[in-house]
């Protein structure tokens, strides 16, 4: 007797083939179905695709070739028809019978009285032939495509100028010339956009610039969201600069929506492509050839092509660090990492670029902050406090350099007349400050009605350095800024309701600065509305006294903002009815 082995059962559920993104990251893939143990704990979309399947089908391709399959079954119907009229001359009826017509058109074969369901009129829709989808996922898609085909190459003009507008000044890895020559290329009706670097421009600038409110909040979502897929499944098939661009702009779309988890795993497969494709050793190398000093990140400018690698490769690095700033796990075996923290105190940033000057920060500066917060989460200063307190000082110092070597204001007037704006200036000083609530909270006793005197005096010199800063800089400048702004100013504003309950101290003005910064920040950022309604709970306890139901680690004072990141958006999701009434207004009450 034979039976079913558990190879061949567990055998059916498997692809045959290896996922996209395991395949990138060369990793071992147990090939499950419908996704894999690794995507689904990366939380990302797992994709079975044959290897000789380079691309999938274009924008609206598929009801293309159903309304083709229509016209001919009609062409068709209409000829079979005639042959069938003028072969039985004596049939009383002229209507067209499927049984007729499967006699005159096979003499050989046997009449077929059977009901219609052969006729061609009622064979299978092409359906059958598309991945499994859902029929709402059809229909969106669809809906997304047809959208798209309505859009103006002018339009998509307007939006790509927005980027250079809004988020270029504070990111700068794209050149004019290589939108322009995308935009050039655009196809006559647009039915799709073939350059993935475009398609990840207009999927930000639908979801979130202003140009794009015609298409209304849901056409404006469906259609980001329907490109975005397309420029992760493209990017994650072939490891390129252009690839690389293109997650490092749907990793801005993600982390404004409120989707740090994706926002992670997509930076993560940065840093994994920015390997695979050897980026990651040209910079080792370039690097083991400097002195400590000259290390430090290349303008951008106007590069393209392989000069444009280097720099990408520090933004991609200075992205992950800011992203990440907080979390208690990290990845710290690549000798990048290392190298790069090694030389973080005695490297000399390019004061005249200001971008270079943040990345600096962001890549270089902050990397003995993340080696501190993974040690002190592992327990390595659990019996050495006084140590703990002198690597503190140490990285506090090195950040309040780049603070000090910031100039005053972030607005420059220009020879005629206008006034310029740099977000660099700004986004540099914010995140020294923030970054030192950050190191010394996990110093601070919260269990004690009085708190260590410096940690505790240097946290709260930060959140009023960080007020200063948000007050030098107009509510439209902080709206258009990076969603991490308002990650910073909730950082500062959470610490001081901390702060105000343990001490049970009324809250100060400047609190309310706090707040309106992240009012302008959720203008155009989801993250940041979520971060509000948080705050907002947490305002109402603060001042009544009483017990909400914000979740208890909210007042956790050593958990840092993105280790209670996943729980706070689960609970404004459940009570998000009664929370948005008054939001994002003042007074703060």
């Amino acid at each position: 007797m034979s039976t079913a082995s558990p190879e061949n059962s567990a055998s059916e559920q498997r692809s045959s083939t290896v996922c996209h993104l395991c395949r990138q990251r060369k990793t071992k893939c147990d090939r499950r179905l419908p996704n894999c143990s690794f995507c689904v704990k990366a939380n990302v979309r797992c994709q079975y695709v044959t290897k000789t399947k380079k691309r999938g089908l274009r924008a609206g391709y598929v009801t293309q070739l159903e309304n083709r399959l229509d016209t001919l079954e009609q062409e068709v119907e209409k000829f079979k028809h005639e042959r069938t009229t003028s072969s039985t001359t004596a049939t009383p009826h002229p209507s067209f019978s499927p049984a007729l017509a499967a006699a005159t058109t096979s003499s050989t074969q046997p009449v077929d009285i059977s009901p219609p369901q052969h006729s061609i009129p009622n064979t299978p829709s092409v359906a059958h032939v598309e991945p499994p989808r859902s029929s709402s996922t059809q229909a969106e898609s669809d809906a997304a495509a047809a959208d798209l085909a309505t859009l103006t190459h002018a339009y998509l003009r307007t939006l790509a100028d927005s980027w250079f507008k809004e988020t270029q000044p504070w990111y700068p890895i794209l050149s004019r010339q290589q939108i322009q020559n995308s935009l050039d290329d655009l196809p006559l009706p647009l039915t799709h956009i073939d350059d993935v670097v475009l398609k990840a421009v207009i999927a930000l600038q639908i979801a979130y610039s202003s140009h794009a409110i015609c298409l209304g909040y849901n056409g404006r979502y469906r259609l980001s969201q329907y490109l975005r897929s397309q420029v992760v499944n493209e990017a994650f098939s072939k490891a390129s600069l252009k690839s690389l661009q293109a997650l490092l702009i749907i990793a801005i779309l993600d982390y404004g929506s409120d989707n740090l988890p994706s926002t992670f795993s997509l930076l993560a497969v940065c840093r994994r492509m920015c390997e695979n494709i050897g980026l990651f050793r040209k910079l080792l190398n370039q690097m083991q050839l400097q002195s400590p000093a000259q290390v430090g990140p290349p303008a951008i400018g106007s590069n393209t092509g392989d000069e444009l690698a280097i720099p990408l490769t520090w933004s991609s690095l200075a992205m992950d660090a800011v992203t990440t700033l907080g979390i208690s796990w990290r990845d710290v075996s690549a000798a990048v990492m290392d190298h790069l923290s090694s030389v973080a105190y005695v490297s000399t940033p390019d004061l005249r670029d200001s971008f270079r000057s943040h990345t600096h920060l962001a890549a270089i500066g902050l990397q003995p902050l993340h080696n501190f917060l993974y040690d002190h989460e592992q327990g390595r200063y659990d019996q050495a406090q006084g140590q703990a307190f002198a690597t503190c000082d140490e990285i506090y110092h090195n950040l309040m350099n780049y603070v000090r070597a910031q100039p005053t204001t972030s607005y420059t007037l220009l020879a005629d007349g206008l006034i310029d704006f740099d977000p660099n200036l700004i986004l540099t000083s914010m995140l020294s400050h923030a970054s030192v609530i950050i190191l010394y909270a996990r110093l601070i006793e919260a269990d004690e009605t009085s708190c260590n005197e410096i940690p505790l005096q240097r946290c709260l010199q930060a959140c009023e350095d960080i007020v200063l800063a948000l007050r030098s800089i107009s509510d439209a400048d902080a709206e258009l800024s990076t969603p991490v702004l308002g990650t910073m100013l909730f950082v500062a504003a959470r610490f001081k309701l901390v702060i105000y309950r343990k001490m049970h101290q009324q809250r100060e003005p400047i609190f309310d600065t706090l707040m309106h910064g992240i009012s302008m920040c959720g203008r155009r950022w989801s993250v940041a509305r979520r971060q509000d309604l948080v705050l907002r709970a947490a305002i109402v306890e603060v001042d009544t006294g009483n017990d909400s139901l914000l979740p208890a680690s909210f007042w956790n004072v050593k958990k840092s903002h993105l280790d209670i990141s996943e729980e706070l958006k689960e609970w404004v999701g459940d009570h998000q009815q009664s929370l948005y009434i008054g939001s994002l207004n003042g007074p703060y009450v």
